[in-house]
């Protein structure tokens, strides 16, 4: 079987160099500190990326082609906020 697999290397990506597409890339420069962001991006991405290592930070710095990719990151990593209760389960109570 074979598949795509998106995720540069650090030396693939510094063939880029000098390319418009470095430029994209340099200019979609994020970083996270959740190994599950990579692992998401490495099973979804839609365009390629690049992960280096962040010891200062203690983290991952991502370059994205794509800002498509960071979106559809934070909308499947981010923590949804919980429902608010139905309006007739809240109980008022007057504090006079």
């Amino acid at each position: 079987m074979i598949e795509r697999y998106n995720r540069l290397t650090e030396s693939e990506f510094l063939l880029l160099k000098g390319t418009e597409k470095m430029s994209t890339m340099i200019s979609n420069k994020f970083f996270t500190a959740d190994f599950d962001v990579i692992e998401y991006l490495e099973d979804n991405s839609l365009g390629q990326f690049c992960v280096i290592k962040n010891d200062v930070k203690g983290g991952w710095i991502i370059y994205f082609e794509t800002l498509e990719d960071v979106q559809l990151a934070m909308a499947n990593l981010t923590p949804k906020e919980p429902d608010a209760a139905p309006i007739h389960k809240i109980n008022i109570v007057d504090e006079f």
